[in-house]
């Protein structure tokens, strides 16, 4: 099992690294893995805080702070103050953030469109319903289904 457990291991991260990499090779834009991960959490919550974006990419509030600078400089997200708090300050997506975020999702789909051409349509239904069962473990783990 253990030799199973390190090809799987071994096999996601090198599909995540591929599929990052051309990703970001074909978007026309200059943007990071991890800034497009804040762009997209920055667009699913419309607004948010800063320290919401820290949370959920589980660093430091100053290392968000410079991503923030980094995508601020090209137009991709503005910062807002907060009406309910004076001393805070939101960050919102742009229109050309969510333009680029929008292009990058096409280009993402294309991508993994073209990884599961490889297989037969019965392997990617059975591949998506595993993919599926191992995503929710933690929801099962939590009720009690294992």
């Amino acid at each position: 099992m253990d030799d199973r457990v390190e090809r799987i291991y071994v096999a996601l991260k090198q599909f995540k690294r591929n599929m990052e990499s051309e990703l970001l090779q074909n978007i026309d834009a200059d943007i990071t893995g991890p800034q497009m991960f804040m762009l997209c959490s920055i667009s699913q919550q419309e607004k948010c805080r800063l320290a919401q974006l820290a949370d959920r990419m589980e660093v430091k509030p100053s290392a968000i702070t410079v991503m923030i600078d980094r995508l601020e400089k090209p137009g991709y997200v503005k910062r807002v103050p907060d009406p309910s708090d004076r001393r805070s300050t939101l960050v919102e997506i742009t229109p050309a953030g969510q333009e680029v975020l929008e292009k990058a999702i096409r280009k993402r789909n294309e991508i993994l469109r073209s990884y599961l051409s490889r297989l037969q349509p019965e392997e990617v239904e059975l591949f998506a319903e595993l993919l599926e069962k191992l995503a929710n473990h933690r929801n099962d783990a939590s009720d009690g289904h294992q």
